[in-house]
């Protein structure tokens, strides 16, 4: 059995966190249950001890954390709310839990938060730093909008991506909050939104919301340099759509991209050594909003959650060779769902 959750917001039918078993042999959700109710929680991050989440009261915005109990249970810890400058829309906790990250779409600002990695307790708003980059000539990109906040592979800076810019941002980071190190620029009206790397550290891939494509670049000392680019939606489909999540399989064979609007996962072919992208299948979710999805340890299974629609949260079962999906269950749902981590 597998335990998940899924990050919510709270707008309409939403509740917060819910909590989800998967059971491994039938890729099947056996149930979803409300995790834990807590207010706009539409990104979470976990270490192996504790979970993190953002949400906000009022007017004061950041993140809770929480400790496992049994079954994956969650058992609030505390909130830091020292912001009034807007909810986030991304976090990630370091890989040595002394520190949170957190991004700010509105008002397109980072955060920097003191944890206790033996408690899991947020001891503190270390930094709140604010972009000030030229913007892009998209409609969307009247101001700063960062979208993503995480640490590089070698554990030396991390990077922030900006809707509103067209840039991605490396920061050196410590107790004394974020320094810039390094700015690279990607294309007019791209709007990136969300990185992942290869193990190795030595690519990544970027998506861009705006123009719904994805880079292959080259990631060296804090900097991305594009090789290759390719479109994550059919080259005729003209209606609105913009791309959401991106995650590649733990065998480092697949990437995958999620689109909001054409309602679908991208599936490319790692070649090259990572260098390149090959599109194998564009993959219909079958609800409407697929913002985030995740993929099991095991390499088995896809987790899909809808914001919209009827919410649905559904299982893909993944060919291990050709990186293909199958829809095999969607009976759950988790209202206004937009995040999925295991």
């Amino acid at each position: 059995m597998t335990i998940g959750y899924i990050g919510s917001y709270t707008k309409k039918n939403g509740k917060g966190i819910y909590r989800f078993d998967l059971n491994d042999e039938l890729g099947k959700i056996e149930k979803v249950d409300i995790g834990y109710e807590i207010e706009a929680s539409t990104y979470l991050t976990r270490n192996d001890k504790f979970l993190y989440a953002i949400t906000k009261e009022g007017e004061d915005c950041g993140v809770a954390s929480f400790k496992f109990q049994g079954e994956g249970k969650l058992e609030l810890i505390n909130k830091c709310l020292s912001s009034k400058n807007g909810t986030g829309c991304y976090i990630q906790v370091s890989s040595d839990g002394n520190y949170l990250f957190e991004a700010v779409y509105g008002a397109g600002i980072v955060r920097i938060y003191k944890l206790n990695k033996h408690t899991g307790e947020i001891e503190k708003l270390i930094e709140e730093l604010a972009h000030n980059y030229p913007t892009g000539p998209h409609e969307r990109q009247k101001s700063s909008h960062v979208h993503f906040l995480n640490e590089t592979p070698d554990q030396k800076y991390i990077v922030a991506t900006d809707l509103g810019t067209d840039r991605v941002v490396a920061y050196s980071y410590g107790e004394d909050g974020l320094e810039e190190y390094a700015v690279s620029q990607f294309e007019e009206a791209d709007g990136p939104r969300h990185i992942t790397f290869s193990s190795d550290g030595k690519h990544a891939y970027i998506v861009h919301e705006l123009s719904n494509y994805v880079s292959v670049t080259e990631y060296n000392d804090g900097k991305f340099t594009e090789i290759e680019r390719h479109l994550t939606i059919p080259h005729d489909f003209k209606k609105d759509s913009k791309l959401a999540a991106v995650r590649l399989s733990h065998n480092e064979k697949h990437l995958y991209v999620s689109n909001r609007g054409h309602d679908s996962i991208a599936i490319f072919e790692v070649i090259n050594n990572g260098k390149s992208l090959e599109l194998v299948d564009i993959q219909p979710t079958q609800d409407e909003f697929p913002r985030d999805f995740n993929i099991t340890l095991s390499d088995r299974y896809i987790i899909c959650a809808h914001q919209e629609g009827d919410s649905k949260v559904s299982v893909f079962q993944r060919d291990d060779g050709t990186g293909k999906l199958k829809l095999i269950d969607n009976q759950e749902t988790a209202p206004e769902g937009v995040c999925v981590i295991f």
